[in-house]
């Protein structure tokens, strides 16, 4: 079933807003919506930011028409306004986000904006991002992360007398399947917020505005104690690895080999990405990031903030939903988005 015919009917001048303001909500959940999650507490935010990106991946090719070039115009704004915004952002961010636009981009080439299309840019999305953790993870500890993984879970097996082997192919596999099916529920979402706008589609509909009372919480987060926290956690996280390894190996030359092997990897991991690879791509982002600032990225940058505010409102009022609470969160924060009006200019309309 076509996904266009309500997009089909907008202007010229309604189509170009609404892929400013969808390319802007892009941006925002890139770059600022991270924070306002955490704020809401909300268990695998990685996933919900993810599946958020390939909704309105699916809704700018909607608007846009063929070859979805639009796609990558929006792609490049993002990551320029990520640079800008968030220039702390560690060089996987970008992979990512730009492998969600690639892969939408060819796929919805190939096949059209449909159900098969959404599904299989969502799960492929979802399962590079679940892949991205998990390579992230042996990249920094190696394979002895998963050794001491196994050591520890069959020591703890083995005083209830019960066998347990690879027990971490198990955890990867289910990890992975979460990522999976989590993909399918994306898709569905995307496929039934589309069809929905398609249906519903009233170009003259009341704007949603935020409660003249609302209170956003500060957020401000230093660079250095980010930092300090990302650091500490790794090196507790290689602490423990190596004490598994020493405490489990058959000898204690062994033990030691095995624990500078660990640790003579992770310091190099860390003094290479954290040393090398991160501040030359930051330096390199944020200096492309200067040099591409135009217009466009200016009025989403200004736009961000609206974003923020409304995306925290609506998030209070979808108390009031909580069986279906993130539904309502996304498909009110994309009315909203292309909806808003503000009084000093009340054409900006969709």
């Amino acid at each position: 079933m076509g996904l266009n015919k309500g997009i089909a009917t907008l202007s010229a001048e309604q189509r170009s807003l609404a892929l400013q303001r969808l390319t802007a909500l892009w941006a925002f959940n890139e770059s600022g919506l991270g924070g306002i999650l955490h704020a809401f507490k909300l268990p695998f935010t990685g996933l919900f930011v993810g599946g958020l990106a390939v909704v309105l991946i699916c809704f700018i090719a909607s608007f846009s028409k063929r070859p979805y070039q639009q796609i990558f115009q929006s792609l490049w704004i993002v990551l320029v306004v990520k640079a800008l915004v968030s220039p702390h952002s560690p060089p996987m961010a970008y992979i990512a986000v730009s492998f969600q636009a690639i892969i939408g981009f060819f796929l919805f080439n190939i096949m059209g904006v449909n159900f098969f299309s959404i599904l299989l840019v969502s799960v492929l999305a979802m399962l590079e991002s679940a892949l991205q953790k998990l390579i992230t993870l042996t990249l920094f500890f190696g394979q002895s992360f998963w050794k001491a993984f196994d050591s520890l879970v069959n020591y703890a097996a083995s005083q209830f007398y019960v066998t347990a082997n690879n027990v971490s192919q198990w955890i990867v596999g289910i990890y992975l399947l979460v990522y999976f099916l989590g993909g399918i529920i994306i898709a569905w979402v995307s496929y039934h917020l589309l069809h929905n706008f398609d249906i519903n589609f009233k170009p003259n509909i009341t704007p949603l505005l935020p409660y003249p009372d609302t209170k956003i919480p500060e957020s401000k987060p230093k660079k250095k104690n980010n930092f300090t926290r990302q650091i500490g956690g790794l090196l507790v996280i290689l602490i423990g690895i190596a004490a598994v390894l020493f405490f489990f190996a058959p000898n204690s030359k062994v033990a030691w080999i095995n624990v500078l092997k660990s640790l003579s990897w992770t310091l190099c991991a860390l003094v290479l990405w954290y040393g090398i690879i991160s501040p030359l791509f930051i330096k390199l982002a944020g200096r492309i990031a200067k040099q591409q600032k135009n217009k466009a990225v200016s009025d989403i940058i200004s736009f961000l903030p609206v974003l923020r505010q409304l995306s925290w409102a609506i998030w209070q009022q979808s108390k009031a939903h909580k069986g279906n609470r993130i539904l309502f969160f996304v498909s009110t924060l994309l009315h909203a988005t292309l909806t808003y009006t503000n009084e000093d200019n009340p054409n900006t309309k969709l």
